[in-house]
């Protein structure tokens, strides 16, 4: 008999595959794991042309998708998975948490919701050059000399090129969505505090730019009762393959036995 299941959400530009160690672990303590990739995302697009579709994604696409994957795997009478998201999936997760469909939330250097302003020079950088780019329409390919600086600057340099080479193109839109939230009138990226009330854990990286320590302490503060915030020195974003991943998962894992069973 398993403990439940567990639905992990992936970020921007990756697929479920990150998750691969975690889960084994997850799986080894008697969770039963899922790893869906959002649409556009799985392995086929890793290096390809962008699928035309991809452009036109919205948060509320991948919502949708995920919703159907949770009620898939948790019909009526069954428990609500525990979510565990990351970066872009970390929005997601409180998100569909909101919409009382997970009991318990793991957020790993969430990407923060409406409202939440930028609070470091790294997170107006990229913010300016989303702006600059004009995203919204767009389907937008890897980089890798951005990944490595901002995002995989953790991950031994032998690593970094055979980790990119399983990235693939993200949608813009969403890109606007999340990060240029202030100039998205339907607010896609907001999360209902007041709705938000599982037991949730907020994991961030002392060295991450993409969502740093400070944002991620107030994505906690949102909830307050219900989230806790741990910071984890020498860990940046992408976490997957950095030397401190083991940690991170034992983290998660001890956390999960603690507050979702």
């Amino acid at each position: 008999m398993t403990k439940g299941d567990i639905l992990l959400l992936h970020g921007a530009f990756v697929g479920g595959w990150v998750f691969e160690r975690m889960r084994g672990e997850l799986s080894r303590r008697g969770w039963k794991t899922h790893a869906p990739d959002l649409p556009f995302h799985g392995s086929e697009f890793a290096g390809a042309a962008p699928h035309p579709d991809l452009r036109r994604q919205r948060l509320t696409e991948y919502r949708a998708a995920l919703t159907e994957e949770i009620h898939r795997l948790t019909p009526p009478g069954h428990p609500a998975p525990v979510l565990i998201g990351h970066s872009l999936g970390g929005l997601l997760a409180q998100q569909l948490a909101a919409q009382n469909l997970a009991r318990a939330a793991v957020l790993l250097a969430p990407v923060a919701p409406w409202g939440i302003l930028p609070r470091t020079r790294w997170e107006m950088e990229t913010i300016y050059g989303l702006m600059k780019a004009h995203v919204a329409d767009k389907a937008i390919p890897p980089n890798f000399e951005l990944a490595a600086e901002y995002s995989m600057d953790r991950i031994p340099p032998a690593l970094q090129r055979d980790i990119f080479a399983r990235l693939v193109p993200e949608s813009g839109r969403v890109l606007y969505e999340t990060l240029l939230w202030w100039m998205d009138w339907q607010a896609e990226s907001y999360v209902s505090a007041r709705r938000m009330q599982v037991p949730t854990l907020v994991l961030c990286g002392s060295d991450d730019k993409v969502t740093p320590p400070a944002t991620c302490r107030a994505v906690a503060r949102r909830y307050p009762g219900r989230a806790v915030f741990r910071e984890i020195p020498d860990l940046s974003h992408f976490t997957f393959g950095e030397p401190q991943e083991d940690a991170v998962i034992a983290m998660v894992a001890d956390w999960l036995d603690e507050h979702a069973l």
